[in-house]
């Protein structure tokens, strides 16, 4: 029988939950700060990665390329001398005056854990959603839109996150159809791409990959051949690790203070896990002020 390998237990000052921008910054400022330091995640795993080139932002040239800057991030991060592990957080225990970060492999006791786990895109729960998922339907059109570059492609969703898969794919595809999930007021979308608005109902239909969905508008069905539908709608937090009641959560976010302080005084929280991050340059300031504030504890 395959057992996995014993890993010794690690102390250190402070454990960082989620290697995103918001979690690189303060890793990497607290660990100027003569912090001992860990971050624990993908990098390649969070939302700027998967965003694209990058709008809306002031701290960085408009049209940088996300995956890029992110892979900047994380070197500065291990220059400075961070440590970095991709494992994920299977759990958080309190020990008295102590946090226990859980990982498959081994744990991680320390002073204090900053939760930036970000969020990421929600099922939206159709027929044929999970049984073509990866077999036609993806939930990033920056990771995926090379392998349907000959096809027609749909993308679903009502976000602003909608529209911008909607303009890679126009690029890259064949032909797009935006399916606006309910009815909400529809922004403004670049020419070429075939709108239904206020989609009442979707399925998806196929042998052993994606080959059509059928639309509900305004209770009309319509049939539409497609290769490949790209769920893009609200990101939804990444907050499922943490135990029942551990900390307070509303509608899965993570409830902070002025201080970013969870419930629980060793546990802070920052970035889109909060609910109160909505750009890169938020995530970018509010992750300097959680490390000056760790840093001043």
């Amino acid at each position: 029988m395959f057992e996995r390998p014993t890993v010794p237990d690690i102390n250190c000052d402070v454990v960082i939950i989620g290697a995103g921008v918001a979690g690189i910054t303060a890793a990497k400022a607290l660990k100027e700060g003569g912090v001992d330091v860990w971050l624990l995640g993908s990098h390649y795993e969070s939302q700027i990665a998967k965003a694209g080139a990058l709008r809306n932002v002031t701290l960085i040239p408009q049209g940088t390329i996300g995956l890029d800057h992110i892979e900047v991030m994380e070197k500065e991060a291990i220059d400075v001398g961070v440590s970095r592990k991709t494992s994920l957080s299977t759990g958080i225990e309190i020990d008295g005056d102590k946090v226990i970060v859980t990982t498959k492999m081994q744990k991680f006791r320390c002073n204090k854990v900053l939760i930036a786990t970000g969020a990421k895109q929600q099922k939206l729960e159709f027929p044929g959603e999970e049984e073509f998922f990866h077999k036609g339907i993806s939930d990033c059109a920056v990771c995926d839109f090379p392998l349907y570059r000959n096809k027609v492609v749909g993308v679903l969703g009502n976000h602003e996150y909608t529209i911008r898969a909607a303009e890679i794919l126009l690029k890259n595809t064949q032909g797009v159809h935006l399916f606006w999930y309910n009815k909400t007021d529809l922004p403004l979308v670049s020419e070429g791409v075939k709108i239904y608005n206020g989609v009442d109902k979707i399925q998806a239909f196929g042998s052993e990959t994606l080959e059509s969905v059928t639309v509900t508008t305004n209770g009309i069905d319509e049939k539409i051949e497609i290769e490949g539908l790209f769920v893009e709608g609200n990101p939804v937090p990444n907050t499922g690790f943490l135990q029942q009641g551990q900390i307070r959560l509303t509608d899965g976010f993570v409830e902070v203070d002025e201080k970013f302080l969870t419930s629980e005084r060793n546990i802070l929280a920052v970035g889109d896990v909060t609910g109160k991050t909505s750009s890169f340059d938020e995530a970018f300031t509010d992750a300097l002020e959680v490390a000056k504030i760790i840093l001043s504890a």
